[in-house]
């Protein structure tokens, strides 16, 4: 009994310290937040490019790749709009994701779309990718992700997305019962919604965030992100410039994220390369 209390106490403080050393990684595009929006706010028009390291990629608790990947983000703001893409690919080759992505955007809140489409072989039961524009929800590999994110005050920020469209399907229970070729079931319609607490010491930021999902279609049964309703992204982070010239911006992101669902504990860590609006003013 005391061995087992050991464990449980070593494990506990494992956990803490892996909190408190890394940060919240779930890098997605967020060029919004932290490049377009934050260049020159008065102007009607601006853009950026860039491009970054990550050592894994995790969305909101999953994992896409497990390898390290070098992705690439690019936008256009014209006033409140902003549209750009993320791609990015792992160094092994089994990952390569391509989105396409709208926002509006207001100080207080913003009101975002992403179209996510996964080339990686073996991540549905459909074995060959139909291609980026197939938009036929039995075989895409495409998501469509509406998200709204309001920030109540400096340092709180809420943030909600829904899968509308795409690959959110299950397998139906048939077909899974009998081990006949799959097919997929109705849209589940997962719901993620996500807490974050920032806060600013210095040049650095600090942010702690809570996320959870469930399914629309089907409130106790299984969503995109887990096999039941639960906590899939929780997480810390820690983001700070290691450069910051009028040429030449190169930030860095370590973040830790605890999915209660798969029982996974994940560190990530990025940096980005190039900030080529900056670079070649």
């Amino acid at each position: 009994m005391i061995n087992y209390l050991r464990k449980r106490t070593a494990l506990f403080f494992l956990i803490l310290i892996a909190f408190v050393f890394t940060c919240h990684g779930q890098i997605e595009s967020r060029f919004v937040e932290d490049s377009l929006i934050n260049l020159d706010p008065k102007k009607d028009f601006s853009w950026d490019m860039s491009f970054a390291f990550k050592s894994m990629n995790v969305f909101r608790g999953l994992i896409p790749s497990k390898a390290p990947v070098l992705s690439t983000q690019a936008g256009v703001r014209y006033k409140d709009f902003i549209g750009g893409f993320y791609g990015g690919a792992s160094f092994n080759g089994g990952y390569t994701e391509t989105d396409l992505i709208l926002v509006y955007y207001r100080p207080k809140f913003n009101i975002r779309a992403d179209w996510y489409y996964n080339f990686t072989e073996g991540i549905t039961n459909i074995p060959v990718a139909t291609g980026f524009f197939d938009f036929n929800p039995d075989v895409t590999r495409g998501l469509l992700d509406f998200m709204v994110t309001y920030h109540i005050n400096h340092n709180l920020s809420i943030h909600s997305s829904t899968l509308l469209y795409g690959r959110d399907r299950g397998v139906l229970p048939e077909d899974a019962a009998n081990q006949v070729q799959l097919r997929r079931g109705p849209q589940r319609y997962s719901q993620y919604f996500q807490l974050q607490y920032s806060w600013y010491m210095k040049k650095s930021k600090f942010s702690a965030h809570v996320g959870g999902s469930f399914s629309w279609q089907d409130f106790g049964g299984p969503s995109f992100y887990g096999d039941r309703p639960g906590f899939n992204d929780i997480g810390i982070s820690f983001s700070r410039k290691l450069v910051d010239t009028p040429s030449v911006t190169i930030p860095i992101k370590v973040a830790s994220y605890l999915n209660t669902l798969s029982n996974n504990l994940y560190l990530v860590a990025v940096i980005q390369l190039i900030d080529l609006s900056s670079l070649l003013e």
